[in-house]
């Protein structure tokens, strides 16, 4: 396990936030900040019409659901907590810098899946970075579409199913214990009941991309909503709290000691937390989103534009607020790494215990949705490699895979989970260097478009 934690803090270490950030700030250069300059078309385009031309295909507003589904998962709840405990506050400027750079990361792994995606024979599409590697670079990168969707198949596994189906049986768990005492033995079938649920559910929603993204419009706005207004109403409760919460986020960025009392010694381990759990939360550079975009009507540019808002919503808005929460309603012991508990304790300081009620559906459904995301993800994955005759086998896997994933809880697979999930940014992010011009070119023939209107 010790191993395994090395190579996780090396993967998800300097070298590769660096390269993605850097990665960020080259195709932010490159189209002219095209990004920031358009952030309010992108709103208007995230809640634009909801038309498709074929029942095998998404809507836009389903597909950016779908891949808002796969990142509004535990990570927006424990990722900040862990972030901050181990960062210090300032950890959460530092997630902002790193979402402002990965909004364009996400256009541009969205605009080219969506030019470079395939049709298949029912009509629906297929896309993602396994096939702007495929069909926009040279052959001779061709096995780094193949080594992505191998490590996209496992980590769909990993992070995207066993990790969050676990959080959900475990905040299931701690529901029920503080209704009555329970035995080990009814803990045990609390969990598997939950598992049983999810594989039904899972049987039904993950039939094919129409039900997985009818499913994720519905659930993830009254999910969001739902969870903003706990963390809000948390925030407004304590509102004298708040400027000095804010001034503890901008002071920690550069000096997290004089914020944390010396826990947090440097900068730099803020600097780390807020831009890897950053990262982590909204999958920007890691090239799985744009499978879900890939696979809805619309063209390159606005569906791009879609991705942005979908970064915004994860990383500005929803991490932020439970950063909020956490500073302004929370009692934080830093440099002890966290669990979605301490963002419970907040809430229930302004609420009561009761609360527990409503954040246990919200980090269930959070959770969920972000498993049939990866669904989606895993079975686009395993087609690429072994054609359509794969994709049952998978989907039976990945629903059977919920019932040990609900009662046992295995450490390593969460962290082999993080590690896929890291290295599968390298094949993505060597294909977005190498296609800036690309990049820059379809936004810079949007601009002329617009201009000839």
């Amino acid at each position: 396990m010790e191993t395994l934690n090395k190579i996780n803090s090396f993967v998800w270490g300097t070298p590769t936030l660096l390269l993605i950030f850097f990665t960020g700030v080259i195709l932010t250069i490159r189209t002219n900040f095209f990004t920031i300059k358009n952030f309010g078309l992108a709103a208007k385009q995230f809640f634009k019409g909801n038309k498709t031309k074929s029942p095998n295909r998404l809507t836009p507003l389903q597909s950016a659901s779908a891949a808002l589904s796969a990142t509004m998962g535990t990570g927006n709840i424990v990722g900040v907590a862990g972030a901050i405990a181990l960062g210090g506050p300032g950890a959460v400027f530092w997630m902002w810098v790193s979402a402002t750079v990965c909004m364009t990361i996400k256009f541009s792994e969205i605009a080219l899946a969506v030019r470079y995606r395939e049709t298949n024979r029912d009509g629906s599409y297929s896309g993602g970075a396994m096939y702007y590697i495929k069909n926009a670079l040279p052959r001779f990168f061709s096995p780094l579409a193949t080594f992505f969707c191998i490590c996209g198949v496992a980590a769909a596994f990993g992070v995207g199913n066993m990790t969050q189906i676990n959080t959900m049986s475990a905040s299931v768990s701690q529901l029920a214990k503080t209704v009555t005492d329970i035995s080990p033995r009814s803990d045990f079938f609390i969990k598997l009941t939950v598992g049983i649920i999810c594989a039904t559910v899972g049987i039904i929603v993950l039939k094919n991309d129409g039900s997985i993204g009818a499913f994720c419009e519905k659930v993830i706005p009254i999910m969001t909503v739902l969870y903003i207004a706990m963390t809000v109403g948390a925030i407004a409760v304590n509102y004298t709290k708040l400027p000095a919460a804010l001034a503890q986020i901008f002071m920690g960025a550069l000096r997290p000691q004089g914020v944390t009392g010396g826990v947090v010694g440097s900068a730099f381990v803020g600097v780390r937390f807020g831009m890897s759990r950053g990262v982590f939360s909204n999958e920007a550079g890691l090239g799985t989103a744009p499978t879900a975009y890939a696979c809805s009507d619309g063209d390159e540019v606005n569906l791009g534009l879609m991705g942005v808002m979908e970064v915004f919503i994860d990383t500005i808005a929803v991490c932020t607020l439970t950063a909020l929460t956490l500073l302004c309603a929370g009692d934080i012991t830093y440099g002890v790494d966290t669990a979605s508990a301490l963002t419970l304790n907040a809430l229930t300081q302004v609420y009561g215990k009761n609360i527990i009620f409503i954040f246990c559906p919200v980090v269930c459904f959070f959770a969920f949705s972000s498993t049939v995301g990866w669904g989606l993800y895993g079975a686009k994955f395993i087609t690429f490699l072994s054609g359509e005759k794969a994709k049952g086998p998978f989907l039976f896997l990945f629903v059977a895979a919920m019932l040990p994933a609900a009662v046992f809880r295995a450490d390593a697979v969460w962290v082999i989970a993080e590690i896929l999930n890291g290295i599968m940014a390298l094949p993505n992010i060597t294909a977005l260097l190498f296609l800036t011009n690309e990049v820059a070119d379809i936004t810079y023939s949007y601009k002329r478009k617009l201009q000839g209107k």
